[in-house]
């Protein structure tokens, strides 16, 4: 990737695969919801129509899948996969992973082997579609892989249009994406660059004091960004 040839890099893409691959585990109902909710029927391009779009555009993407198979049922996109095919559109991809943190010393040295082996770039974390707080201890020691290889963490945080308009919002928890409970985890890993996906309450300004956190302005809600965030 040369970023002088780039007008932007887009933190923030999700890999999805072709459609008709999950037609037993309900992911497409919940991809149908998001579509009508996010008002974007075709919500699920592949990795090469993603790197199609943004190479039209010069503006490079970190992308990744998410990991959230034990809480949602959702078989996950493989990471391996998705860094092959980042690799192979690196002139505007940059691969993150996403491990469930409740794989614990599995996941650990799965982190360590797609950063070796792989060249991922960062991971991806989705509190509420994973089930986690994030400063729950049993997700410590895949922080520390990612800490020693000082790659950044990607956290969602706040609200999401996962689960929108299905029966109990699909069991999607918006508790855990809290964005104050990242708060230990930079106190705990200084050296382990945090991003912070989304507006969110608390705001951006009760982070400023921690240097290795920074926050994007994604927006979850169809209609944009608050004014208030606009402002901020």
């Amino acid at each position: 990737m040369n970023v002088k040839e780039l007008v932007a890099i887009d933190i923030h893409t999700h890999a999805e695969e072709p459609c008709g691959t999950h037609p037993d585990d309900g992911y497409d109902d919940l991809q149908a919801a998001m579509a009508v909710y996010f008002n974007q029927p075709n919500n699920r391009p592949t990795i090469e129509e993603t790197a199609s779009y943004y190479r039209e555009r010069k503006i490079g993407a970190v992308i990744f899948p998410v990991d959230a198979e034990r809480e949602t049922g959702y078989r996950r996109y493989p990471n391996e996969e998705v860094a092959e095919k980042a690799a192979a559109n690196s002139d505007v991809l940059i691969p993150f992973a996403s491990i469930d943190p409740a794989k614990g010393k599995t996941g650990a040295r799965e982190a360590r082997r797609l950063i070796r082996d792989f060249g991922i770039r960062g991971f991806k974390f989705h509190p509420s579609m994973q089930g986690f707080y994030p400063n729950d201890r049993s997700a410590y020691v895949l922080y520390e892989a990612i800490a020693e290889a000082r790659v950044p963490a990607l956290f969602h945080t706040g609200q999401t249009g996962v689960g929108s308009g299905m029966p109990g919002g699909a069991g999607i928890r918006l508790k855990y994406s809290n964005p104050m409970f990242v708060d230990d985890v930079a106190v705990d890993f200084p050296e382990m660059p945090i991003i912070l996906a989304h507006p969110s309450f608390p705001g951006r300004r009760k982070h400023c004091r921690w240097p290795n956190i920074s926050r994007t302005s994604i927006s979850t809600c169809p209609a944009g960004p608050p004014n208030t965030f606009r402002r901020s």
